[in-house]
């Protein structure tokens, strides 16, 4: 056990039995300190004793109790000295001055209480109902909290100090008779009864009484032998500090409480202190904002209005003892009772809001003491402050404020809140641009989601309708949804793969939340028509001038393409006449006929032209592909090209043949995954079609479609599996090409 040295702090946050402290002859004034009007504390030293005259009165007792590692206390009268221990109770016959000595061998600090004048003067019969008597005075608190501060670690009062004169109560219980003590009490009022100090084992047990009849209120308070405040054990060099010891009951009616206080030994010397604490119908916790935390003190019973929406959780723990409660939940104008629960000390739960709630209130009831610390947890989603809702909003002429926005420029956090049966939240996504402008966005949702799912709608901007849907796929960190939408709002919506996984559990049962977070990606693929205005008479007039004369330039660009057009497609026969065009260009650049950049152009220029042959006169123009897959909608076709002629330095140059022969493609994207080791990334597309990742995004295929492309893919893997992903006449569709490429055997 410790020394009072290394508990000198918590002997100023005790509060203890009140003393009156005379006139003193001599004291070390200088080495003293008062705490809360009750406690001294000393410091001691070897060099002299702490010393104090103490002026007593006949008939009565003096009672001093010392807390210190190592000491001697003596008290000196006219007739003697009397030293016992670190506890002295002492009967003075006659009027005399005693004198207190607290010696010690060591420097250290010491605490100690002193009651003088202590007599038998409190009634030995326990009067009738209807018996006239004089009242006992309390310290009365009228709000909880004035009188108590649970960072001690009790629900014992402490008392300010102008309280505790009327506070602290003493006596003797001689010849073994009982002795009573009278409170006035009102309906609700609660009074505490703490033991400070006990000589010997005392107990006291509450009757209340009104004009009529008398009851023995439940429980009692019994104090051991040496019970003291100060410290529960003192022998030779160790003491303890203690916990108050305090019981607390409540007045039904208007009336009287009677205590009856009695111990088997006599005489015996008490002290208690004896507090009165108002009923407390209502606690209001309106406009506390319980996101930060607050505690709720009281007696008895309350009733604790708060605000409450139906986006909050809210924890409520006892931290100090047991309390019944229930929270109730205001929603249309009633209230809904909640389930009468009891927290043990320690004890916590967590309580959910039913939807649309506008207010809650904490019940507490036939508690005599508690602490109740509420602390409130917000479950909306994308930081909006509300719940993302489960469904579209189906009329895009109405407010869209109750779906919260799901950035495509910066992440988004959400949640499903499983314990409020929340399977599905719905964002909306605002994508600015002009008219007739593409957008393509993706979005990666990371987090719990191995049972999530997520679709993405582009909304017809007039009808509301959805122009397409596009669902989401398993990625390795997620799940990934992507599609292009116009200009306008449009909706992404995450969800359970099985909704009925979510509400399999009764509604504010505590089950933890599937939390997310949406990482989007953006592009801009055409900007559209910039917004136009009604021109001028001058602007109308000068404009036909100049479409007439635009008109005729514009036809320059017509016959520029049927030209173009025209030269490709002698090109491609030319290519075609001469076969294995990929070899040529091969055994130039070995000869030093044809630089790379030039060889560069000549194929950029010839995947356009060898596009406007027939599919199989294209095939054999570049020459025997190294891979070759045919279904019975799809021709796919790749070649190794010379890595001489990639535009990235160590890429992995191919040639990919693509033919639509039935069908018409939407979302098609040429996906090149690595079977083995680490992915590969393409680097460089020709013609330039978007890319990311290990994707060449093809967007739409109608049927008869041919392509050529040339794609650049940089990595360590030198094996590629190709494949075709996307929608086929609305159907997702998948082919890819049973056989991996190997980069050994590029040519």
């Amino acid at each position: 056990m410790g020394g009072i040295n290394q508990r000198g702090l918590a002997f100023f946050l005790i509060v203890l039995l009140s003393m009156t402290l005379p006139v003193t002859a001599q004291s070390n004034a200088s080495n003293e300190a008062l705490v809360d009007g009750r406690i001294v504390q000393i410091s001691l030293d070897n060099t002299a004793p702490y010393q104090n005259d103490i002026s007593v009165q006949a008939g009565t007792y003096v009672s001093l109790t010392v807390a210190c590692d190592s000491c001697s206390v003596t008290l000196q009268s006219d007739t003697g000295s009397l030293s016992n221990g670190l506890r002295i109770m002492h009967f003075t016959e006659n009027d005399t001055s005693l004198n207190m000595s607290i010696s010690s061998e060591t420097a250290q600090d010491a605490a100690y209480f002193l009651r003088t004048n202590i007599s038998d003067n409190f009634p030995t019969l326990r009067p009738s109902p209807s018996t006239q008597v004089t009242y006992t005075t309390t310290a009365a608190c009228t709000l909880a909290a004035d009188c108590m501060d649970v960072l001690r670690g009790s629900l014992a009062s402490y008392p300010p100090t102008e309280l505790v004169e009327s506070a602290i109560h003493s006596g003797v219980i001689e010849s073994e008779h009982d002795e009573f003590i009278a409170i006035e009490m009102t309906e609700g009022q609660t009074l505490e009864w703490q033991w400070l100090d006990l000589h010997k084992a005392t107990s006291v047990e509450m009757y209340f009484q009104n004009q009529e009849s008398e009851i023995l209120l439940n429980g009692s308070l019994s104090g051991e032998q040496g019970y003291t405040e100060l410290t529960t054990y003192i022998s030779g060099q160790e003491s303890t500090l203690s916990e108050p010891l305090a019981q607390w009951w409540v007045a039904p009616t208007d009336g009287r409480i009677v205590a009856r206080i009695s111990s088997e030994i006599s005489p015996t010397v008490w002290s208690a202190m004896l507090m009165t604490y108002d009923a407390q119908p209502s606690t209001s916790l309106i406009g506390k904002d319980l996101l930060y935390g607050t505690t709720l003190l009281g007696h008895s019973a309350t009733i604790s209005p708060f605000d409450w929406n139906d986006t909050r959780s809210m924890d409520l723990h006892s931290r100090l003892g047991s309390v019944t409660l229930r929270v109730d939940q205001l929603l249309n104008g009633n209230w809904i009772e909640g389930e009468l629960r009891t927290l043990e000390k320690g004890e916590s739960i967590r309580v959910f809001p039913y939807p649309e709630i506008v207010g809650g209130r904490l019940v507490v009831s036939d508690s005599p003491a508690f602490s109740v610390e509420f602390l409130m947890h917000e479950f909306t989603d994308a930081g909006s402050g509300i719940e993302a809702p489960s469904s579209r909003l189906m009329d895009l002429n109405q407010s869209n404020a109750s779906w919260p926005l799901a950035s495509i420029n910066s992440s988004t956090r959400g949640e499903l809140t499983l314990a409020v049966h929340d399977t599905s939240d719905t964002y909306r996504i605002s994508v600015p641009g002009w008219e007739d402008s593409v957008h393509f966005i993706q979005f990666e949702i990371i987090g719990n989601v191995s049972n999530l799912e997520a679709v993405l709608w582009d909304i017809d901007q007039t009808t509301s309708e959805p122009l397409s849907t596009a669902p989401s796929v398993l990625t390795s960190d997620g799940i990934r949804v992507s599609g292009q939408v116009g200009r306008g709002t449009h909706f992404l919506q995450i969800r359970l793969i099985n909704s009925s996984m979510g509400t399999q559990h009764l509604w504010g049962e505590n089950v933890p939340p599937l939390e997310y977070t949406i990482n989007p990606a953006y592009q801009l693929i055409d900007e559209g028509d910039e917004p136009w205005f009604p021109p001028s008479d001058e602007a109308v007039k000068w404009g036909e001038i100049a479409r007439w004369f635009l008109g005729g330039l514009f036809l320059l660009p017509v016959a520029f393409v049927l030209i173009s057009a025209r030269r490709n497609r002698n090109y491609g026969l030319e290519l075609l006449a001469m076969k294995e065009r990929l070899a040529w260009y091969k055994e130039r650049l070995d000869s030093g006929e044809l630089n790379v950049h030039a060889t560069q152009r000549d194929l950029v220029r010839a995947l356009h032209a060898v596009a406007q042959l027939e599919w199989e006169d294209g095939v054999s123009a570049w020459g025997t592909p190294a891979l070759k897959h045919r279904t019975e909608g799809l021709d796919l076709a790749v070649w190794h090209l010379d890595s001489r002629m990639a535009k990235t330095p160590s890429a992995w140059p191919l040639v990919i043949g693509l033919h639509v022969i039935e069908g018409d493609w939407d979302l098609a994207a040429l996906r090149f995954d690595a079977p083995e080791g680490q992915p590969l990334t393409v680097t460089h597309v020709e013609p330039r079609f978007l890319f990311q990742g290990e994707e060449v995004f093809l967007d739409t295929l109608k049927k008869g479609h041919r392509t050529f492309l040339t794609v650049e893919l940089s990595g360590d893997n030198s094996i590629v599996d190709i494949e075709l992903n996307g929608r086929m006449d609305t159907q997702p569709f998948a082919a890819k090409i049973p056989m991996s490429l190997s980069r050994s055997e590029e040519e």
